[in-house]
């Protein structure tokens, strides 16, 4: 419970939903608890999305500004305002700053570096739609795969959903199987592109939306039916044209 009220509390700072973040602070949800995969905190998306509300919200309530994502972001690497910037690059008290309007609508005395202002600019941008529906699409109950068959003319992945609640290596045979219409004894592995394999449960667990996966067959059991049904269609007997079975003899064939 405690890990869903925080990938909630991420969720609503995302969305700019200022109430719903208070309650779930009030509730006494971790501030800087960090999403599994990336590493990003509350505070982090308050920052990405410019939320300067929200951003004072979560420091006034104890959210660390030097907390790192998996990759090395902080808060302020992330940032799109120019406000919050401030805020992060000194020590003023909080709650002067919240309230001071002058300060909130002023130029920030901090300038960041020109790949911040490219980064925020394209943010701004369609960067920006496609990085929060990213985000809400990973805070949903459903993990978004994409999935291909390996070695095939057709090389284009298709999406596809798999719950979070079943992040199993079975579920997610089964969910191949049934997406790319084969049998589970076809398919010799599934692996992560571009080179691991995947085996166990804590495999699926460990994947993240979007994903690429390429289903390997075995082209051995994809013939192996077909051979065995021929085999035995060749093993009965041939009826003539006619319909009778006949014996043939040296010289002659007899009918019966």
């Amino acid at each position: 419970m405690e890990r869903v009220l925080e990938e909630r509390l991420r969720e609503r700072v995302c969305l700019g939903d200022t109430e719903a973040v208070q309650d779930l602070l009030t509730l006494g949800v971790d501030v800087n608890a960090r999403e599994p995969v990336s590493g990003w905190t509350a505070l982090h998306w308050a920052c990405k999305e410019g939320y300067l509300d929200i951003a004072v919200l979560l420091l006034k309530n104890g959210a660390d500004k030097n907390i790192r994502s998996e990759i090395g972001e902080t808060p302020a690497s992330v940032c799109s305002n120019q406000q919050i910037l401030y805020l992060l690059s000194t020590n003023d008290d909080i709650e002067r700053i919240m309230y001071d309007t002058s300060l909130r609508s002023a130029p920030s005395a901090y300038a960041p570096p020109d790949f911040l202002r490219a980064t925020a600019n394209s943010s701004k941008g369609r960067n920006n739609i496609y990085d929060k529906n990213r985000f809400i699409s990973a805070f949903q109950d459903e993990l978004v795969l994409k999935i291909r068959i390996a070695n095939t003319a057709d090389s284009d992945f298709i999406e596809v959903e798999l719950p979070r609640s079943e992040l199993t290596y079975q579920a997610l045979l089964c969910l191949c199987c049934k997406e790319l219409d084969v049998n589970s004894h076809q398919i010799q592995k599934l692996r992560k592109l571009p080179n691991t394999r995947l085996r166990r449960d804590k495999d699926i667990q460990r994947l993240q939306n979007f994903q690429e996966i390429e289903v390997v067959i075995d082209a051995t059991n994809v013939y192996k039916g077909l051979q065995n049904s021929n085999s035995v269609a060749n093993s009965l007997p041939t009826l003539p044209a006619n319909g009778y079975q006949s014996i043939s003899k040296k010289d002659q064939t007899i009918l019966y």
